[in-house]
């Protein structure tokens, strides 16, 4: 039985989920895309999947997607995103890298189960002995000439007659490598590359098209559609190994994914490529900007290396593929003669993070590379360990719940946000009641159990957008952005009730809480919002405790 979890703010939407999971191999649990729900999903952990809105209600979904990945319990847990949009309203939104797979609404059961099954396992790579070879073409005499050639080069191959087909047999075995035919009926090739790109579990597969006759136009549009490399008919075995070797499926990544030439010298190029071949990344070569251009439209590479040898303006080479890439993270290497070594630091300054000087040997481009490489990973480790660290810094270690330091800035935040749109705030400031007598009888260890079951029930009583925080101690607060203070006292006292009826612990404690409620404008002015809250908890401890007192009002 494979764990589920859904976020999901739709009610409808919430009841499809459980029809179609009935009796389907998954155990789904039922989340709102609240901080509380997803702090409570975090704590809840254990999840093999996680199935988010690509708009949620009260957060956005990246961000959703952050809190959740930066959790060490999460690591290996597959994130499925559900949308009824376009792929790029999707990619506008989201970092793909955050998704494992998309859910497209509307769906029926087969198509959710089918989503389901095809995500957060192992790929099919790994469990393989033998790398898989894919070949489409609508011509069985090229699909067993290029299935023979496999089986040479150690693979094993299986075979479609047309796109859809192939489609099919893509998403059911995961090959590691695809041949696909540009002539077919149907589904062409390159609408078939197009198709296997906008697919997070298929995208990753290096793609070659197959085809009679290559030319710049072809190149230009398998380049678009999403294609790695190219194989011109007739095929020869040699040609075909030298496909292989160049995609580098024989070894998984180990440094880079993609790797861009730009030169128009095919002897500097051939050279390049042999002297990154120890990255074990695709390696595509442009011969003019335009090419360069095309594919940063389209994909960001690892690594882009730039001859500028026979280019007249060298720094606006540098200027403009920084400025296609729209960000600091890939490296950049630029490549030019000994007499251009006096802009080599007007490289740097216009975007180019190395520069070598030609003549230059195998291991220099090596040392090189391999450096930013390291930089690259190290930087990627800190921004994980920073999400990380920022999650433990903003919840309460032992009963989940965000802390007090969360609470100061989220108080600040959402007051800020109800005084400039002239909305409610309301708040609730609890006190478990006697409960030192707790930690004297019983122990500090039952004192801790009745801390984290109180605190479920919060988070599991909390609602719509309501943030809830462990204050300090024995005492616990909510805030309830654009929420009335009647609305907010009904949550107040609903929560109140299940704590009055739970028994905690085997010594089966009935733990009642006090608490004291104000609300922005209505009650109190936003200086005063949690001292008047915190004179209603002191009426309220005054009065006989286990009620919530706003004001003058007793409930």
């Amino acid at each position: 039985m494979r764990k589920l979890a859904i976020i999901e703010d739709s009610q409808a939407l919430t009841s499809v989920y459980k029809t179609f999971l009935s009796e389907s191999g998954f155990e789904a649990s039922l989340f709102n895309s609240t901080v509380s729900d997803i702090n409570r999903l975090i704590k809840q952990g254990d999840f093999d999947l996680v199935v988010c809105p690509c708009f949620p209600k009260f957060q956005e979904g990246p961000r959703i997607a952050q809190m959740i990945k930066a959790d060490p319990g999460f690591s290996r847990c597959g994130f499925i995103v559900s949308t009824s949009m376009q792929q790029e309203s999707v990619n506008s939104e989201w970092d793909l890298r955050d998704i494992d797979a998309i859910l497209l609404k509307p769906f029926d059961r087969e198509s959710l189960i089918r989503t389901l099954d095809k995500t957060g396992k192992n790929p099919l790579q790994n469990t393989r002995q033998t790398l898989l070879a894919l070949i489409i073409d609508d011509s069985k005499a090229v699909r067993n000439t290029l299935a023979s050639y496999l089986k040479e080069l150690n693979f094993n191959a299986v075979t479609a007659s047309d796109g859809m087909q192939g489609l099919e047999t893509a998403s059911e075995l995961l090959p590691d490598l695809i041949l696909v035919d540009v002539e077919m009926p149907v589904m062409d090739g390159f609408e078939f590359c197009k198709k296997l790109s906008k697919e997070p579990i298929l995208k990753h597969i290096p793609t070659v098209v197959v085809s009679g006759t290559i030319d710049e136009a072809q190149f230009r549009k398998g380049f678009r559609a999403g294609a790695i490399d190219f194989l011109e008919k007739p095929v020869s075995l040699e040609a075909l190994a030298a496909i292989i070797e160049s995609v580098s499926v024989k070894e998984p990544l180990s440094s880079a994914g993609t790797t861009v030439i730009l030169s128009k010298d095919t002897t500097l190029s051939a050279i390049l490529k042999k002297s990154l071949n120890f990255l074990n990344s695709s390696i595509h070569i442009c011969a003019a900007f335009d090419e360069l251009e095309t594919y940063l439209c389209v994909s960001t590479p690892d690594i882009i290396v730039l001859d500028l040898s026979e280019n007249e303006d060298k720094l606006n080479v540098c200027m403009r593929t920084r400025i296609l890439l729209g960000s600091d993270s890939p490296v950049i290497i630029a490549v030019a003669d000994e007499t251009d070594r006096d802009i080599m630091f007007q490289c740097f300054k216009y975007g180019a993070t190395e520069f070598i000087i030609k003549p230059f040997g195998r291991d220099e481009v090596k040392a090189r590379i391999e450096n930013h490489i390291k930089i690259k990973k190290l930087q990627d480790e800190l921004v994980q360990k920073n999400r990380i660290l920022e999650s433990l810094a903003y919840k309460d270690k032992l009963t989940g719940l965000m802390n007090r330091r969360y609470f100061d800035k989220a108080l600040k935040d959402e007051l800020a946000k109800a005084q400039a749109e002239r909305t409610s705030l309301s708040f609730l400031m609890i006190d478990l009641d006697n409960f030192k007598q707790v930690n004297d009888v019983y122990g500090h260890d039952t004192g801790d159990t009745v801390l984290k079951e109180i605190a479920a029930i919060i988070i599991d009583n909390v609602q719509g957008n309501a943030v809830s925080c462990r204050y300090g101690g024995e005492e616990f607060c909510i805030i309830y952005p654009d929420t009335s203070l009647a609305e907010a006292i009904k949550n107040g006292e609903k929560i109140k009730r299940y704590c009055t009826l739970k028994p905690i612990s085997g010594h089966r404690i009935f733990q009642t809480i006090s608490g004291g409620m104000s609300s922005f404008p209505e009650t109190s002015s936003a200086e005063t919002l949690v001292s008047d809250a915190d004179k209603c908890l002191y009426k309220a401890k005054k009065a006989g405790k286990n009620r919530i007192i706003a004001n003058i009002e007793t409930f």
